[in-house]
Order: C-alpha cells, then structure tokens, then sequence
C-alpha cells in the first residue's frame, strides 16, 4: 500500500489545506446566507415578481429548472431554496477547481517536493495520496454547507426537506468531484501554482457556459456533454422535479476516473525537479 498511498503524506497535505477550507468555507457560507435573506426579504416584502423578473433572464442551467425561468414560483420554499443551492453550487464547483489545480503543481515548484523525497513513496502514490487529500477537504467543505442548509430548514420549520437536503448535497459532491478530477489532471501539466486560480475559474466559466449554450439552443443540446454543471441538477432535487440522473452520474463518474488515471499516468512521467 505503501507504493500508491501514504498516511503521512496525506496528514501533510491535509494540514496545508486548512487555512484554504477555512476561508472557502466562511465565504461560502457568508454568501449562502446572503442569497437566502436577499431572497426572503424580497418574498416577505410582497415582490415576488421582481425575483421572476430577474431569475427571466437567465437560463434554466443555471438556475437548474427544466422550465422556463419566469415560470418559477417564488413563493414556494422549495423553488426559492433549490435555485439558492442550484446558485451555491457554482461557487462550490470554483472551489473544487481551485482544490484541483493547485494540488500536485506545487510539489515541482516549492519546499514541499523535499518531503516526498524523504518518504519511501511512488509518483504514483504521491499523486493518488494529494487527490484523496483534496477530496477529503472537498467532502468537509460540503458537510458544513449541508450543516448550514439544516439550519435553513429548521428556522423555516421545513425539515420535511431533509431528505431532499441531502440528496442535494450528494449531487454537489459528484458534480464537485468532477470539477476536482479535471482540474487534478490539467494541474499535472502546470509548472506554476500561480496559474492554480486562473486555471480554476476558466475552467468551471467555460464549462457553465457550454451547459448555458446548450439550454439555450436545441441544435447545441450536445454542448449539455462537456458541463458537468448539467450532470445532475440541484434544483431539481430540492423543488421535487421529476429527474433521471444515471446518464449524468455515469458520465461524471467516468469522467473522474478518466481524469485520475491521465493524472498518474502524466505525473509519473515527469521529473520532479525544482524549476
């Protein structure tokens, strides 16, 4: 086991990331809180209209609902939460991304490549160690949204959302994952951490866009492929909408695997040298 993963390797990785979960995760949470009382405040101050009127305008992918957008009624908690959380979700997949592309370029470039080197463990272990490490932290970040969404349900007496609740938090983390996985890969051709952050947001930008385009027009529908944004649909889950989700959660599980393996593989063809 010692060849393809190492407990202190991961320890290590997993103490470096805290400072990054900590502060990803008070702006997440502070901008969750935000949009639910932006939200509720409109709704309580009789305007729901406003919210259809601006939701109109954007497309169902990022609002996560199958129908058209100025169709959404607002005053259902379950409408007004489940395109709160569809919303969430990106700043999640930003995360993931960010996870991603800085978890192996800096083992080229800084101090810690003297701490691989001082253990007895394979390019292989240290990039499959790095990419646990990355989803352990991804999996923390998720627990406290969900923690916060309960909070949600129980000041809104709505906890029979619970199981709906999780289910939306699971699709998170498979569409999370995902995010992680890709940029994992495109981190292993990276010479720099510092092109960590701009390699996350191109990459979930580009891919929302393709899921964007794709709603938009039918003879795009085939774009929907290449966002794995689109794979399950948040909003779908919360609002009690009608949805199959094996096709996305297939292809977003293959997708991962695929990425993972091209990490290893790319990884362990490199020399890890300082530049």
């Amino acid at each position: 086991m010692g060849d393809y993963f190492s407990f202190a390797l991961l320890g290590y990785k997993l103490k470096s990331r805290a400072r990054t979960f900590v502060i990803w995760s008070v702006i997440s949470l502070c901008l969750f809180i935000m949009i639910i009382v932006m939200f509720s405040n409109l709704l309580s101050a009789g305007v729901p209209d406003i919210i259809n009127d601006m939701m109109a305008s954007m497309p169902g992918a990022v609002t996560g609902s199958a129908s058209e957008s100025q169709a959404l009624n607002f005053k259902d908690f379950g409408v007004n939460f489940g395109v709160c959380m569809q919303i969430m979700l990106i700043v999640g997949c930003i995360f993931a991304s960010y996870l991603g592309a800085s978890a192996v370029v800096g083992n080229r470039g800084d101090n810690d490549i003297n701490f691989v080197f001082s253990m007895p463990v394979s390019r292989v272990g240290a990039v499959l160690t790095s990419y646990t490490a990355q989803a352990v932290v991804l999996f923390c970040y998720n627990i406290v949204v969900m923690l916060v969404s309960l909070a949600v349900l129980y000041s809104n007496n709505k906890m029979n959302y619970l199981v709906k609740v999780f289910l939306a938090v699971a699709a998170f983390l498979l569409i999370e994952i995902i995010y992680l996985s890709i940029s994992f890969m495109l981190s292993t051709f990276m010479n720099s951490g510092s092109q960590a952050s701009s390699i996350s947001a191109v990459v979930v930008t580009i891919t929302v866009m393709f899921g964007l385009l794709g709603s938009l027009s039918k003879s795009l529908g085939i774009m929907k492929i290449l966002s794995p944004y689109m794979y399950v649909s948040v909003f779908a889950i919360i609002a009690g909408e009608s949805r199959l989700y094996l096709i996305g959660i297939s292809a977003g599980i293959l997708m991962a695997i695929v990425s993972l393996v091209v990490s290893c593989v790319r990884y362990d063809k490199i020399d890890l040298i300082l530049d």
